[in-house]
């Protein structure tokens, strides 16, 4: 969903709140890459499970996980994609559904700068040394 600048802001701080947010940033004006990604449990018999298969295939998506009557597609990709595989999924019964929701990603150069004087990737790299 969009919001305004002044609900940006208050998503932000909110974020940054979060104990592993180390920098939350409007990024909306600026150029980006936006992906979903669900993980999605639907109904599988072995009549129907041919038909599924060609359908992953043209999402291109892929079976995480098989079971006698059922699979686990792992799909990424726009919202738009992902509400369209659902859509298509639904006849046979779709038993659960996780997603993330958008997550987006500055494109080329334009990076995230945090804050400080120091850059995200050092304390990226702090954070994950004094892991033992």
């Amino acid at each position: 969903a969009h919001t305004d600048e002044r609900g940006a802001h208050r998503l932000e701080a909110s974020l940054e709140k979060l104990v592993d947010v180390l920098l939350a940033e409007n990024i909306s004006t600026r150029a980006l890459l936006e992906r979903d990604l669900a993980l999605i449990k639907v109904s599988a018999d072995q009549q129907n499970r041919p038909h599924l298969m060609e359908l992953i295939k043209v999402f291109r998506a892929r079976v995480v996980d098989v079971a006698p009557e059922s699979l686990i597609i792992e799909v990424s990709g726009t919202v738009d994609k992902i509400d369209g595989l659902l859509e298509v999924l639904r006849p046979f019964g779709v038993l659960e559904m996780a997603r993330t929701g958008r997550i987006s990603m500055t494109r080329g150069g334009d990076l995230l700068q945090p804050p400080a004087a120091e850059p995200v990737n050092s304390e990226l790299e702090s954070a994950s040394s004094n892991v033992t």
